[in-house]
């Protein structure tokens, strides 16, 4: 089994646009919101700075909350109910170098559970990030690192311990209102304990594309990809990933942020008895701020996404999702959101009772709460999660609800 080597590799998330992982509803590491994207630019946005040492800027968070959840298993039946502390430490630092830029994120996560103390985990989650400037190109490399046991953003019921880790470098050449861009990603997933080795696999990924500015706040784009994915003990599941789509990205309307990228994919396995998935994919994205204290956000995306259920090898996924945040008077934002995803599998399983059938999940997510700012570097929030999942094979349903407060200190 390999082992990742420390600190230097990472962790995709929910934030960056993944051949084989689309955005899910919640992410779990808040330290990566912290990288932005737009077009060409990956980038941390410039934040007041309180704490220096020459031309290195420091910003040390600190996010600390109580969480009562009353299926901490996420059961289908005979659920266990708990009250959980959650402490996550962490620092951005930000060097400056010229017009260049090199960025460190680190943070760590550490739960305790109180009744239920062999659920206690200790989480981390790290970031380098490099952005180079030149007259008239640019190199980016991105490089991340989490060891977790984390199920946000998996379909996973159970914890189960994992490194994930991935470099992505980037170099592209502007000319006139035309950017030509080549990218490189290597993912890979390392499960800790022996009994899940067989899910053990990795990702090389290379990326082509061409931006073309259309105004000054809106670019069209075309970008090709080609990916080979191979799993450690399970051969079968290995395949070559080929995917075309065309996109725009910024803003169509006033005070408007839209990304939107469709097109082909097509994802061929080597065992030629294994479903190929030889369909059209999308991502849509759009934030718009309708007046200064009422902002929307809507998504949408249709992807084919790596299963860890069985041998099948994936399944289709349809999500949609729409939020909104309103400053109902100063320093306090009252925010909803509200999701659903579809997954279905693209192979025949047996279990729970059912014989040679497809699996086909239903989630759908709910949060609501009350956000006060007393500083613009300090953060309270009490809030209020619904996670539902109803499938045909009825083990895997569960219903859980939680109810939080959460202090952030983003100094």
């Amino acid at each position: 089994m390999r082992r990742p080597k420390a600190l230097f590799c990472g962790f995709l998330s929910f934030t960056f646009l993944f051949l084989l992982f689309p955005r899910f509803i919640f992410a779990d590491f808040k330290l990566l919101d912290a990288i932005k994207e737009f077009g060409e630019k990956r980038f941390t946005e410039p934040q007041p700075t309180r704490l220096k040492a020459g031309p290195v800027r420091i910003h040390p968070t600190a996010r600390t909350s109580i969480e009562y959840d009353d299926n901490i298993l996420l059961e289908h039946d005979d659920a266990r109910e708990d009250v959980v502390f959650n402490l996550r430490p962490g620092a951005i630092v930000e060097i400056p170098v010229d017009k260049h830029q090199l960025t460190l994120g680190y943070e760590a996560q550490f739960e305790i559970f109180t009744k239920t103390s062999r659920q206690n985990d200790q989480n981390q989650n790290f970031f380098a990030l490099a952005d180079l400037h030149f007259p008239s190109w640019y190199v980016n490399v991105l490089e991340t690192f989490a060891e977790t046991s984390s199920r946000s953003g998996t379909t996973f019921s159970d914890r189960i311990p994992r490194y994930d880790q991935a470099i992505h470098p980037k170099v592209g050449y502007r000319w006139k209102r035309v950017i030509f861009e080549a990218g490189f990603r290597h993912f890979l997933r390392d499960f800790r304990r022996q009994v899940d080795d067989a899910r053990d696999f990795q990702l090389v990924e290379w990326t082509g594309v061409i931006y073309y500015d259309l105004f000054a706040k809106l670019k069209a784009l075309a970008e090709y990809q080609v990916a080979q994915i191979d799993y450690d003990d399970s051969f079968v599941r290995n395949g070559t990933f080929q995917q075309t789509r065309a996109g725009l990205e910024g803003e169509i309307f006033p005070n408007s942020f839209v990304k939107v990228r469709v097109g082909p994919q097509f994802r061929n396995y080597e065992v030629s008895s294994k479903p190929n998935f030889n369909s059209w994919v999308a991502d849509l994205a759009v934030d718009y701020d309708i007046r200064k204290n009422l902002k929307l956000r809507f998504s949408a995306s249709r992807n084919a996404v790596e299963a860890t259920f069985g041998s099948i090898n994936f399944y289709k996924e349809h999500a949609l999702r729409f939020g909104f945040e309103y400053t109902f008077i100063p320093r306090w934002i009252f925010f909803t959101s509200a999701g659903y995803i579809r997954h279905d599998y693209a192979e025949r399983a047996t279990a729970d009772g059912l014989v040679d059938t497809f699996r086909h999940d239903n989630h759908v997510t709910v949060e609501t709460g009350i956000r006060f700012l007393p500083r613009e570097w300090l953060e309270f929030q009490l809030a209020y999660e619904h996670l539902h999942r109803e499938s045909n094979f009825a083990t895997f349903d569960y219903s859980d609800n939680r109810i939080s407060f959460t202090s952030a200190l983003t100094y």
